[in-house]
This record gives C-alpha cells, structure tokens and sequence, in this order.
C-alpha cells in the first residue's frame, strides 16, 4: 500500500481522528445521560404501536397507518415516541422496496437521536439501520455497523429496545456463522424479554428460544437445546400458543434425536407431527419435509421398504404444492434407496437426473452438499471413476463457493469505504466554503486583519507543529500495519499456516528464478470431514484442522513449508527432499496424523485419519516448458483422489515416468489410473494406521 505525503492527506487524517474524538464523547454523554429512568414517550401513540404489531396488516396498510399517525404528531410529541414512529415507516419502506425513502427516514431518525442524547433512540436507529441493510442484502456492511447498536444499548433502559437490538444483532452474527456471539446476544434480547409483560412477551419468549435451541444444536450441544425447547413448551401451553408453534417444536425435537443417533424417537416425532399438520392448512406446507425426512431416517436404518412408501407419499404431496426443491430431494433419495437395494442404474440415473437439475437451479452450496452424496451412491456401485469425477466437481465447487462469498464481501466493504470517504470529502468542502465566507468577511473588517492575520499564523504554527507530530505517528502506525497485513495476505487465519496464495507466489518466483531442484509435493485431505462437520459441529472441525496443521509443522523441517490448501486439504512442499526417502516421509506423515485422536473442547475424542498423494519435483528432471508446477499440482490432486476413491487413509505416490513425457502428456491429464495400468508412470500405494 502506498501513502502520500502531501498536506491534504495529513489534513485528512488529522480531521478524521477529530471526528472520531467527537463520536466517542456522543456516546460517552449519551450513556452518561441514559443512566435515568426511562425517556418520556406518548403512551396513547406507543399502545397505538403496540396494537399494530399484534395485527396481521400487510406492510402496505402499516406504511399508511404510520404516515398517518407522523401526521398527527407536534413538535412537542416526545422524542423517543418519534424515533420509533419514523423507525418502523423506514422499515416498512425498505420492505416496499422504496430505500431511498427509507434512508432518507432514517437519517432524520439520525438526527432526533443524536440530539436528544437518549441511549434508547440511539439504539433504536442504529438497529433500524442495521436492518435496513440486511433487508437490502449488504450483509457486511450490517456487521461492520453493529458496534453502534451496542454501544448505546448497554445503557438503553426499554426493553423493547434492547430486545431489538439484541435480537437483530444475534441474527447477523449467525448468518456471519458467528454463533457464539449470537448465542451471547440472544440471552440478552431474552432477559429484556423478561422484563415485560404484554401480549407479545410470551410469543417474543418462545421465538428467541427456538432460536437459542437451533444455535445449541449447531453446536451439537444438545441437552441444552432440548431444554430450551421444554421451555419454550411450557410458555407456549400457558399462553395457549399451540397452533403457532407446536409444529416447529416438534420438528426441532425430531431433528435433535436424528442428529443424536436416536432414531426410533426421531421415527416417533416425525410420524406423530405428520399426523398432527396433515390437516392443518397453516402448517401444510411442511407435510413433504417431515415426510422426506422420515424417508431419510428409512435410509439411515435400512428400512427401504418402508422409505419408498413414505417418500412416494411426500412426492404426491410436494407435486401438489408445487414444492419444486422439495419434489427433487425426495426423487433423490428415492434414487439412493435403489442404489442401496442393488439396482444400480435405476437408482443413479434417477440421482443423476436430479443433481442435473440441481446445477441449474439450487444455490452452489445446496448442490455442493448433494454432490457429495451422489459420490457415495457411486461408490457404493463400484463407479469409481465417476465418484472420482463427482467429487473434484464438489471441491471445486466448494472454492467457487468459498471465493463467490470472499469477493461479495470484498466488493461490500470497499463500497462502504468509497461511500463514507465521499460524504466526508462533501463534508470537508463544505467547511471549507464556510471558511472562504468567513475569509471575505473579515476583508471588509480592515482595522482586524493585521491582528487576525497574526491570530491565524500563530494558530497555523501550532497546528501544523501538532499535525506534523500526529502525521509521523500516523505514518508509523501505517507501517506497522501494512507489516502486518501483508503477513496476513499469505497466512491462514485459523490455522496460521502458509495459504494458497503465499505457495502459489513462491512457486511462481521458482518457476522464474529456476530454482527448484530436488524438492517434492505432498497434497494431503481429511478423510471424512464433512461427516465431522455434521456430526460434532463446524467447531469441532475447526478444532480438527488446528490441530491436523500442528502435526504437520511438527513433522517437517524449518525450511519446508506446510500450506492450508483450503478447506481440509493441506499442502507440504520439501526442499532438498531425496526421492528414495519420500515414501518414508509420507508413511511417517500418515502414522502421525492417525496415531492420537484429536480431543475438542465440546465433543470429546476424534479419530481422524487422511489421504495423501505425493510426487517428486521437478517430476522426471523435466523442465518447466514441459511440466510446470501447476501441472505437477494436477497430477499429484489426480493422486489424492485416486486414493480417496479406494478407500482413503492411504497415500498415492508418482515415483517414475516411463515413456517419453510427450507420449505421455495426454493420458497423464486426463486418467491416472490408466497411465499407471499402460506403465506410462510407476506408482506406489502406501496404507496409514487405524485411527485411534
């Protein structure tokens, strides 16, 4: 990153700190002045509120009611009382559709909150912004608007508000998979909760404890998410809530008993649920889910008589209510049922068909999870060569995945910098013809110009002593920064490790320089990891991967490099390595990643074992012309893969070419297996141990 120098840019910065000086002393007064009872409010108009969220009107006759009730209001209508009023009409527009009118709402919520100093309006309209950008899809640039809603919230004193704020925070951190901080603002909103006592209290109640409970299961920490739901229970029969959310409780207990491995239990719920919503209109539309889902519990038990019944009742269902998505799961199992019967082709043509359509219309996350399915059926038939094909489309598709999120992020927060960079640039002329005004009229003052004249020069001198003083911290500060974040461009966050684009980097140095002389690739995944995943939580998969990169940096020298190839595949890169030597590296590699369970914090002890290819490179003393190192990456993933399709935790290695590099070129792109059948290449297989 470069700076410039010039007295703009130091102007700028010292501006930018002044600012920020200013908006941390708001807060200060503001929480300074919170600490009394609540702020005044018109309670005829907060009932009137209050009635209009118990109703069912569509945002369209909420928008004219609020309009209506802005009409009515004075000047003299207390502050928080309008904050509120012109919060929810700049919902209802964002929900319209009209943002620009919600905006423009919104920053006159802005200003009544700012001047008022209440901590509870300023609550209020960071929320509303914050959801309005959520509404707007800008998912980061909500996030990076969160510490304005918090701040004033600790000292907010309405329930209401906090509730809000909590709710509507705790939501952004789960889509952001952030769901300990959730979890955190989700026990706040519900002891606001607690504090009231109105209509929608036992409703606001069991909705934050469903969603408690959905975070606790993520977590697989599920003695505590079934107790949130014996909660929600119990608040749901006092207050007579059946109708509105048995179905939903129910559905929840099922799926924690799947997930428990309790499957007659889960079979249970599921039946008993389906019996229950059958008939009810306001629940029909979950019929075929539960149905599927007692079709996929039929799998998982091998009752496949009994899954075909169930799941060809929740076809007829879902066809019927045009439940396209849904229609196309239940085909798919369906398909998987006759894999595990034994008719092959019906069963993979019928799968197949499916995931064609999948790729076309499901979002890429959705079809990455079915791929991986569809590449077990295939292996279960012995295809091995299609699982082969059907799992690189899964991982690539799961970069695309990982790379399409990173770069909206990207693309969101450079947006949000250009904006708010444009508006204190419009900000900083405006000031600056303020100061022009004020310069011309001092010209007509001409018995004070001598003396202003040196009032400014004095002022000058000091600020410019103060800015020069404030620009080389500032410059310092910058350059321990950039320091920091180009180690950060090439590290792993997670794991620390080397990333892809650091191996990449130096790799194409070596390719320029020619300096890679007897070194060797060693491409290394987790077998099973999406079942870890699934089964203990995406945190104790992230407490796998440390823990994996651990091993890894212990067994390798100083001068090797060990990189987080993405997701739970690593890459090893040795320098100086022997040939010979390799096979026993890697059988050393294997036994170490394998010899001790991974112990997580939550789930206890994790057998893990891995699958690797490896290869020699420069591979056959060929030159770079001839096999460079994006195309030795190719063959030793061609390896890997080979590898996890005959049973994983063993390693494939490419220790010879046999032929002349361009009669073997063609081949070697395309089949691995054959090349090694024709003896264009010598390959090894090497087995790990059983994991403990």
């Amino acid at each position: 990153m470069k700076t410039s120098q010039n007295s703009t840019a130091i102007y700028k910065r010292f501006w930018h700190g002044f600012l920020a000086c200013l908006f941390v002393i708001a807060i200060v007064t503001a929480q300074a002045q919170t600490a009394n009872p609540p702020p005044p409010m018109d309670d005829a108009i907060e009932q009137q509120l209050d009635t209009m969220l118990n109703s069912n009107l569509s945002e369209a006759e909420m928008g004219e009611q609020l309009t209506a009730i802005i009409a009515e209001m004075s000047a003299d209508t207390p502050v928080m009382t309008q904050v509120r009023v012109k919060s929810y009409l700049a919902m209802s527009h964002a929900y319209e559709g009209d943002i620009e009118q919600a905006y423009a709402l919104l920053d006159e919520v802005d200003d009544l909150a700012q001047n008022s100093g209440y901590a509870d309006a300023l609550t209020e309209a960071a929320a509303t912004r914050i959801l309005i950008k959520t509404i707007e899809g800008k998912l980061t640039e909500a996030y990076t608007l969160i510490n304005t809603a918090i701040l004033p919230a600790a000292s907010a004193t309405l329930p209401r508000v906090r509730y809000f704020a909590h709710n509507l925070i705790a939501s952004v951190y789960t889509q952001k998979n952030q769901t300990e901080r959730a979890l955190e603002h989700l026990i706040q909103a519900s002891d606001a909760v607690n504090e009231t006592n109105t209509a929608r209290t036992p409703v606001r109640r069991i909705y934050l404890k469903l969603r408690i409970s959905e975070i606790y299961t993520q977590q697989t920490q599920y003695e505590q998410a079934l107790q949130q739901l014996n909660e929600a229970e119990e608040t749901m029969r006092s207050a007579n809530l059946e109708t509105t959310f048995a179905p939903e409780i129910q559905f929840q207990r099922a799926y924690i008993a799947t997930e428990k491995g309790d499957f007659d239990r889960a079979f249970d719920l599921y039946e008993e649920l389906e019996n229950s919503i059958k008939d009810d209109p306001l629940w029909a539309g979950m019929q075929p889910t539960v149905l599927n889902n007692l079709g996929d519990l039929a799998i998982r038990t091998q009752r496949f008589e009994s899954g075909i019944a169930t799941l060809e009742q929740a076809l007829v269902i879902a066809e019927q209510q045009n439940n396209t998505i849904t229609e196309q799961i239940i085909r798919f199992n369906l398909g998987f049922i006759q894999v595990h019967l034994g008719n092959h082709d019906a069963g993979l043509e019928t799968m197949q068909n499916v995931v064609n359509q999948a790729r076309g219309e499901w979002v890429d996350r959705e079809v990455e999870a079915l791929l991986g399915e569809y590449a077990e059926a295939l292996a279960m038939a012995d295809r091995y060569q299609l699982a082969y094909e059907v799992l690189r489309e899964q991982r690539d598709l799961r970069e695309t995945v990982f790379n399409t999120e990173m770069q909206k992020n990207v693309t969101e927060l450079q947006n949000l910098y250009e904006s708010k960079d444009k508006a204190q640039q419009i900000e900083l002329l405006e000031q600056q013809n303020d100061l022009n005004a004020q310069m011309l009229q001092n010209e007509r003052q001409q018995q004070l110009i001598l003396a202003l004249g040196i009032i400014v020069a004095l002022l000058f001198s000091v600020l410019a002593f103060y800015l020069y003083r404030a620009a080389r911290r500032s410059n310092l500060a910058l350059k321990d920064a950039n320091r920091r974040l180009a180690d950060q461009s090439v590290r792993d966050p997670l794991t620390g490790l080397l990333n892809r684009r650091a191996m990449q980097q130096e790799l194409q140095r070596q390719e320029k320089e020619g300096s890679a002389q007897s070194d060797a690739m060693i491409l290394i995944d987790i077998d099973h990891f999406k079942r870890i995943n699934d089964k203990f939580g995406h945190a104790a998969g992230d407490e796998v991967i440390i823990e994996v990169a651990k091993r890894l940096q212990a067994i390798c020298r100083d001068n090797d490099k060990v990189i987080r190839w993405g997701g739970e595949e690593f890459l090893i890169y040795l320098t100086n390595a022997e040939p010979d030597a390799l096979p026993r590296f890697v059988t050393r590699l294997l036994a170490t990643i394998a010899e001790e369970p991974v112990t997580t914090k939550n789930s206890g002890d994790i057998a893990i074992t891995a699958t690797a290819g490896f290869i020699s490179y420069p591979f056959a003393n060929l030159s770079h012309a001839q096999m460079d190192w994006e195309a030795t990456l190719m063959l030793v993933d061609k390896a890997l893969y080979a590898g996890k399709v005959h049973g994983r935790n063993q390693a494939w290695g490419i220790m010879q070419l046999n032929v002349a590099h361009e009669h073997a070129e063609a081949i070697l792109d395309n089949d691995l297996a054959e090349a090694i059948e024709q003896n264009i290449v010598t390959a090894i297989t090497l087995h790990g141990p059983q994991a403990r």
